[in-house]
């Protein structure tokens, strides 16, 4: 099965995270996978190549770049039976691929949830641009079921979305490693890590704020953030004797997540995180805030501790919890791992997009 996989770029985001589980393991099932970013390689880019995935960058600078939607056409070809897009930009140029290829076009859905249940804001001309491809798109895969509504709202036919749970593959649940530097474990320390780019949606504040809080009663709580993005000159200054420490971007946050004692994700807004499902694969209790598909995720009291979007005084008082009862943490965790292997393994969420776009294909 030939597929083309359009997207806006392979950054270091939770949705790119995901292709790049997703798609070498289509091409280990015998898929004839490509990947085609528009603007920019990203962080992720090399690793899908590393993985033998055939991928470029057509580095478009605007819809109607003539040398970009050339060098596109041409990475095109042979035609695809099914091109997979994501993003607006990935969307609209997926639908010309696939017109022009008579293939059949499935857009996977990432976007985040706001707490009212609604895809984050997008602009005028990104609007219009997906509604204007929406009806036209054969199969929407979303990540959790409540994308449905929004979608169906922007003109995608509710007949044609499925959900298809983000997975993780049991290679991400490691031991604990021999941590240096800020993953060390110091004795006594209840670490918390969080890891999301610096941007005003990931709620890295509240993050902040919340341990800050929290070690007035537990000073031994300190908190990691792995990522980078546009936030980080009010986020630093907010840290400043917060006990967080901002480490930026980090190639071990597997590792991270191993020496941490809980991970904690304060978003604003969600979809279904890869972080937290690779926090549960790695039998660490987790802190989510209740947006997206995190409900459908965590189980409150049992394998994490749900708080509302913006609360820092109540991720305070989380953190709290978890770390006056390690044992209880502990628990959590191994819970929270055997929920992650049941509903959210790799290998099932992979077999499921293989017979979906095998169907959508006809083959």
């Amino acid at each position: 099965m030939r597929l083309l996989f359009v997207c806006p770029d392979m950054r270091t985001g939770g949705a790119e995270r995901h292709w790049a589980t997703l798609i070498p393991a289509l091409a280990r099932r015998d898929a004839d996978a490509r990947v085609l970013c528009l603007a920019e390689e990203g962080g992720l880019f090399d690793e899908l190549t590393a993985a033998g995935v055939p991928a470029t960058c057509v580095h478009m600078r605007r819809r109607g770049d003539p040398r970009a939607w050339r060098r596109a056409l041409a990475f095109a070809n042979p035609r695809p039976e099914v091109v997979i897009s994501r993003g607006v930009s990935g969307q609209f140029v997926g639908q010309a691929i696939a017109s022009r290829a008579r293939a059949p076009h499935v857009l996977n859905e990432h976007t985040p949830l706001t707490p009212a249940g609604e895809l984050l804001p997008m602009r005028h001309h990104q609007r219009l641009l997906t509604r204007l491809v929406a009806p036209r798109v054969d199969r929407v895969i979303a990540v959790t079921s409540r994308q449905i509504g929004p979608l169906a709202r922007l003109g995608y036919r509710r007949e044609r979305i499925e959900v298809i749970a983000n997975g993780v593959f049991d290679s991400v649940r490691r031991p604990a490693p021999p941590a240096t530097g800020a993953a060390k474990p110091v004795e006594g320390d209840f670490t918390v890590l969080c890891a999301a780019r610096l941007e005003p949606e990931k709620g890295v504040g509240v993050f902040i704020r919340a341990v800050d809080a929290a070690r007035r009663s537990r000073p031994a709580i300190r908190g990691l953030v792995a990522g980078e993005g546009p936030e980080r000159p009010r986020l630093e200054r907010l840290a400043a004797g917060s006990g967080v420490e901002l480490l930026g971007v980090r190639d071990d946050v597997a590792d991270l997540m191993a020496a941490a004692d809980a991970v904690a994700l304060t978003s604003e807004a969600e979809a279904l995180p890869m972080s937290v499902l690779e926090a549960m694969a790695a039998a660490r209790p987790v802190i989510v805030t209740d947006v997206g598909g995190m409900a459908e995720a965590v189980v409150p009291g049992e394998t994490g501790l749900l708080v509302p979007a913006g609360d820092a005084e109540a991720a305070a008082r989380a953190l709290v919890e978890l770390a006056s009862d390690r044992e209880r943490a502990g628990r959590m965790g191994e819970a929270g791992r055997a929920r992650q292997h049941e509903r959210f393994d790799g290998e099932t969420m992979v077999a499921r997009y293989e017979r979906t776009l095998a169907s959508v294909a006809g083959v």
